[in-house]
C-alpha cells in the first residue's frame, strides 16, 4: 500500500514496465516476432501501471481474502479497460482492440475471457509479488530513488508528449488518406473506362479513332502514378503512427479499412517489382 506520492509513482512505473513485458511476450508467442505493443514508444504500458495502482489502493486490505480479491480485481481492471477503449474509440472513431468475436463481450471493449485473466493476474500479483516490489521500493535509498524516479518520469513525460502530439494529428491524417484513396480509385476507374472505350472504338470504328484516345489514357496513367506516390508516402512520414498501427492492428480493420487495403496493395506491387528486378 503506497504511503505517499513517491511510492505511488514507483508502483505505476514498475507495473507499467512489467505490463509492457507481458504484452511483448504475448505478441512474441502469437506472432513469432517482437512487436512494441505499448501505447508509447518506450517500454511501458500506462494502462497496466494505472490498473495495478488502482487495485493496490482499493484492494490491498483484501489480500488474505482470495475470492473477494479476485472479484474486485476483475471488476476494477475490466472497468478500466472498458473506459479506455470507449474513450479511444470516441476520439479516433475506431476500436483499438475488439473482442466482438469473443463470447460474453460488452461492445467489443471487454470480454469474459480477459476479465477472468485480468482478475487472476491482479490477484496473483497482490498475493504473491507486490510485497517484494513494495519492499524493493522501501529498501532503495531515498536519494537514489528520487534521482531514478526523476529520470524515468522525465523520459515518460517526454515520450507521452511526443506520442500524444502525433496521435492528435492521426484522425485528420486518416481522413486525408481516405480522401486520397478515393481520388486514387476515381482515377483508376477513369483509366478502366478509357481502356474500355478505346477497345470498343478500335473494334467498331477502326484504329485511327482509337489512337485519338491514347494521349488521354497516358495522361490518366501519369496522374494515377502521381497520386499513388503521394498516397504511399502519407503513412510512412510519422514513426509514431507506423508503430501504433503495428501495435494495434485492429485500427486497420475499422472505418479506414479501404485505406489500409490500398496501402497493402501498393506495397505488394512494389515488392513484386523489386523481386522481378532481382530475378526472384
Amino acid at each position: 500500500m503506497p504511503q505517499n506520492i513517491y511510492q505511488a509513482v514507483w508502483i505505476f512505473i514498475i507495473y507499467a514496465f512489467l505490463g509492457w513485458c507481458s504484452e511483448v511476450a504475448f505478441a512474441a508467442v502469437n506472432k513469432g516476432k517482437f512487436v512494441n505493443r505499448g501505447f508509447l514508444n518506450g517500454p511501458v504500458c500506462p494502462i497496466y501501471g494505472v490498473g495495478m495502482l488502482i487495485v493496490v489502493l482499493c484492494l490491498w486490505n483484501l489480500r488474505d481474502r482470495p475470492l473477494l480479491l479476485f472479484l474486485g480485481s476483475a471488476l476494477l481492471t475490466t472497468a478500466l479497460e472498458f473506459v479506455t477503449g470507449f474513450v479511444l474509440e470516441r476520439f479516433f472513431h475506431d476500436k483499438w482492440w475488439d473482442y466482438s468475436d469473443m463470447p460474453f463481450n460488452i461492445k467489443g471493449y471487454v470480454c469474459l475471457k480477459f476479465t477472468i485473466l485480468w482478475g487472476l493476474a491482479a490477484s496473483f500479483i497482490i498475493g504473491a509479488i507486490h510485497r517484494f516490489i513494495y519492499m524493493l521500493i522501501e529498501k532503495t535509498p531515498f536519494v537514489l530513488g528520487v534521482i531514478l524516479l526523476a529520470v524515468f518520469s522525465a523520459a515518460f513525460i517526454a515520450d507521452f508528449t511526443v506520442t500524444l502530439t502525433a496521435l492528435v494529428k492521426l484522425p485528420k491524417k486518416l481522413k486525408a488518406m481516405a480522401e486520397a484513396e478515393r481520388a486514387l480509385r476515381a482515377v483508376s476507374d477513369k483509366i478502366g473506362e478509357n481502356i474500355s472505350d478505346t477497345t470498343i472504338a478500335a473494334k467498331e470504328k477502326g484504329e485511327a479513332l482509337a489512337e485519338e484516345n491514347k494521349p488521354r489514357l497516358e495522361e490518366l496513367k501519369a496522374e494515377y502514378e502521381k497520386k499513388k506516390k503521394e498516397f504511399s508516402a502519407m503513412l510512412g512520414r510519422n514513426f509514431v503512427h507506423r508503430r501504433i498501427f503495428k501495435a494495434f492492428p485492429n485500427l486497420k480493420n475499422g472505418r479506414y479499412k479501404a485505406v489500409f487495403d490500398r496501402m497493402n496493395e501498393l506495397k505488394l506491387k512494389v515488392t513484386e517489382k523489386g523481386n522481378e528486378k532481382d530475378g526472384v
